[in-house]
């Protein structure tokens, strides 16, 4: 595959050069600079009437616009993996996940996490969350061994999985799993 792809239209020629004509008249010629028009050049745009315009939008050979497919293959990796996250964090929050849990996975502060909470329309803090039974923390200690999780580092998707196979609110299994870590961990 090519890395990179030159484009080529009228219709494209016509937005860059209404948008190099408007910076111009505007006084800003940081975009003509770039490109290195000079002077003589910047006038001559700008005394450019539409019609005239749209003949320099036919014309090729002075224009080529490229596309970095690599590079813009990479930006929309990366943005994917946003929109993943993203969609992880709401559904964390959707179960309840507690803002400590929020912070440490994702760095959010209190008021990302309630701004959060109110986009997806649940009330506001839901307060601390109850003490499990003792049953609950054996299943719950039990289920853990068997998803093959580890106490050192849980990803987000790892306490969606623990949450789906005990049925016990998210902030219990924060407050449960900090507890199994020990002191350290619950201040760290």
């Amino acid at each position: 595959m090519n890395a990179r792809s030159h484009l080529n239209s009228p219709a494209l020629n016509r937005m860059v050069l209404d948008h190099l004509i408007q910076q111009i008249v505007s006084g800003d010629h940081s975009l003509a600079d770039q490109l290195g028009l000079d002077s003589r050049i910047r006038e001559q745009l700008m005394e450019l009437r539409s019609i005239e315009i749209g003949r320099l939008s036919e014309l090729r050979g002075y224009l080529q616009i490229q596309v970095d497919v690599s590079a813009l293959s990479r930006l929309l990796d990366h943005l994917d993996l946003e929109r993943q996250e993203e969609r992880i964090v709401k559904e964390l929050v959707r179960r309840g996940a507690p803002q400590s849990m929020l912070r440490s996975l994702f760095h959010l502060s209190s008021r990302d996490v309630t701004a959060l909470r109110q986009a997806i329309g649940l009330p506001g803090s839901p307060g601390r969350p109850r003490q499990p039974t003792e049953q609950e923390e054996r299943e719950a200690w039990e289920r853990f061994q068997e998803l093959g999780l580890s106490l050192d580092a849980m990803a987000p998707t790892d306490w969606i999985r623990f949450h789906d196979a005990t049925g016990i609110p998210l902030r219990v299994l924060w407050a449960m799993v900090s507890d199994w870590r020990g002191p350290a961990a619950a201040n760290g």
